[in-house]
């Protein structure tokens, strides 16, 4: 996809400016530069910032409801006027988008019911926002002392609630360390609502493995939320001051385990290794022989340089093991290069291929892997 010059995009109305850069920073050839005009613009007003939270709601409503009967009629719909308008959005991205664009401004008031706001009511219950960009690491003290701590690429919304202190965990990963309060804690996530009383614990939210949510300390409950986008749920009924959490429904984790929960399939409970999944705070990605995909994967969390495993059957073998800088891709890549037959081969200017190299087999240097 082509980048379409950042004075064009602001000369359109906002809603279509922000509809073009969600699409945009999600596509595979999304470079750098083109993450840096996006956040000028998204700087250049505060309408900017709230027109591109409101796109990503709008689009994740729009992912969650494909296939259903109200998506389709008015897919086809938006589709014809859109076809046939004198005024498409960003005509040079084709078609596709602008039906995609349209489709969210038209899909958002079909969906709701008696317990989903509209957007702009939404909007005036989103109390703060805080966000960080790829390889930052914020933390924000909350007006009752809690902490947040938040990861790469990651945004909390704080909502505006007198009776409970709720959070939205809308993309990433964040560690809430908890005040007691006689307010009850949650944090909604992927369709998951965390309720704790006074502990510590961690969320990710990812694309693979779904809601991950690990307990430091204290004791928390995870529920399915039950809704299709968290951060429009309506307070919900909470549970008296002081009940126990084993006595509220859900999954009740204890120190040291984790409640994965994904997509229509139960929640999963397992121990894990606290000290792996909380380095990030320290700014320490910590490995216990683990496949080289899956390190290469957390690895490109923390880096706008991606690297990339060839698909090359030696490689799934090689398991690792040790603790890794956050960000810091070339140390990471060295050490690998020491330690392991592997060579690393750079492809573009943020692209580096790992290839399978053994230089006592017969000397050869590894071809290259686009060849």
């Amino acid at each position: 996809m082509k980048l379409v010059s950042i004075d064009k995009i602001a000369g359109r109305p906002v809603e279509e400016a922000a509809a073009y850069w969600i699409v945009r920073l999600d596509a595979p050839g999304c470079r750098p530069a083109d993450r840096a005009a996006f956040e000028k613009w998204r700087s250049a007003n505060a309408s900017h910032a709230e027109a591109f939270a409101r796109a990503r709601r709008a689009l994740a409503i729009v992912d969650q409801n494909l296939g259903s009967s109200e998506l389709t009629d008015l897919g086809e719909r938006v589709f014809k006027e859109s076809a046939t308008s004198r005024r498409p959005l960003f005509r040079s991205l084709g078609i596709g988008l602008a039906v995609a664009c349209a489709l969210v401004v038209a899909l958002v008031p079909l969906l709701q019911d008696d317990v989903r706001p509209d957007i702009d009511q939404q909007a005036r219950m989103i109390e703060s926002r805080f966000e960080t960009a790829v390889g930052e690491r914020s933390t924000v003290v909350l007006p009752d002392d809690s902490v947040v701590t938040l990861n790469t690429d990651s945004l909390v919304e704080v909502v505006r609630n007198a009776d409970v202190r709720r959070l939205v965990l809308v993309r990433g990963q964040a560690h809430f360390a908890v005040e007691k309060d006689s307010r009850p804690f949650e944090v909604l996530a992927g369709g998951q609502r965390i309720v704790a009383l006074g502990t510590a614990f961690d969320v990710r939210i990812d694309e693979d493995l779904g809601v991950r949510v690990t307990l430091v300390e204290g004791r928390v409950s995870v529920h399915e939320d039950g809704v299709r986008d968290a951060a429009t749920v309506a307070p919900a009924s909470e549970p008296p001051v002081g009940t126990p959490a084993e006595a509220i429904a859900g999954t009740v984790l204890s120190e040291g385990e984790q409640c994965i929960a994904k997509p229509d399939a139960p929640p999963e409970v397992i121990a894990v290794d606290v000290e792996q999944v909380i380095g990030w705070r320290e700014g320490q990605l910590v490995f216990r022989d683990d496949p080289l995909r899956d390190v290469v994967k957390e690895i490109n969390r923390y880096s706008t340089k991606k690297l990339v495993v060839v698909d090359d059957e030696r490689l799934d073998g090689i398991q690792i093991g040790g603790v890794f800088r956050a960000g810091s891709t070339e140390s990471f890549v060295a050490a690998v290069e020491e330690l392991y037959p592997v060579q690393a081969q750079r492809v573009s200017a943020d692209r580096v291929a790992l290839v399978w190299f053994d230089a006592t087999s017969d000397g050869k240097e590894p071809a290259n892997p686009l060849d």
